[in-house]
């Protein structure tokens, strides 16, 4: 912004005779190469997010599987047990003899299919590690991060300040983007005591070897979604002072 505003205080002051200055086209110069630093910064970030998110979906995916997996054989084995007991219950019910013990295997099926019915119900799909990913939302909480989840000052600074073109959000983004994180139930309020296990899955580092379940890969992917979109706001920003600048008067040489 020093630099913008130096440009606009000497674009009308600048001598039309002599055409554009050097001072002037240094500055241009400046700001253009500041932007695009800027817009490369951005990216930066952009692909550190979607590399931790394909992380996370290729860990949930295979514990997705291995749930999947489960179900499928506790509901063949509820199918089994209920019409194999039912069918041996029939049977035995042909005879006086047999029929009381009919009826016994007819309620012990019925128990057997109650139990796999509610293992099914409980099924979880184990937890799974990341690997090799980074920890993008660990600056977020003032977590530890791996070297690769630093964010450049410009981004940082962009995300610790509030919109000023956006009359309705009075905080910066990443107060913006926590307090939807809470109220969309993901998180609990960060200074919680009872928010702070969730808040360290969904930052955890690869040294900590942290095991995540389904739902806590689900938040943090969903997460890293609403980071990147706002993150990707800068490009926008950064492309609307580039512009600015571009439409500032320039001097121009005097008709001979």
């Amino acid at each position: 912004m020093p630099l913008v505003q130096r440009l606009r205080a000497l674009s009308p002051a600048c001598d039309r005779s002599g055409g554009i200055t050097i001072e002037e086209l240094a500055l241009r110069q400046q700001i253009t190469d500041a932007v695009v630093v800027a817009s490369l910064d951005v990216s930066g970030v952009l692909a550190e997010i979607d590399y931790e998110r394909g992380q996370i979906l290729e860990a949930r995916d295979l514990l997705s599987s291995a749930r999947d997996r489960k179900i499928n054989l506790l509901s063949m084995a509820n199918i089994v047990a209920g019409t194999g007991s039912g069918i041996l219950t029939n049977a035995m019910q042909f005879s006086d003899r047999t029929a009381l013990a009919g009826d016994a295997v007819g309620v012990g099926g019925g128990a057997a299919g109650v139990v796999l019915s509610i293992l099914g119900l409980r099924v979880q799909g184990g937890k799974g590690s990341l690997g090799v990913a980074p920890n993008m939302l660990a600056p977020l909480f003032g977590r530890k991060s791996e070297v690769r989840s630093i964010y450049p000052d410009e981004v940082w600074v962009y995300l610790n300040t509030a919109p000023a073109t956006d009359p309705r959000i009075h905080v910066s983004w990443r107060e913006e983007l926590i307090a939807e994180w809470v109220k969309a139930g993901r998180i609990g309020p960060p200074d919680a005591p009872g928010s702070q296990k969730k808040i360290d899955l969904l930052t955890s580092r690869i040294a900590e070897h942290k095991r995540l379940p389904i739902d806590v890969l689900t938040d943090r992917t969903l997460m890293l979604v609403d980071l990147s979109a706002r993150v990707a706001l800068l490009n926008r920003d950064l492309g609307a002072l580039l512009r600015a600048v571009t439409q500032l008067p320039a001097t121009v040489p005097a008709k001979q």
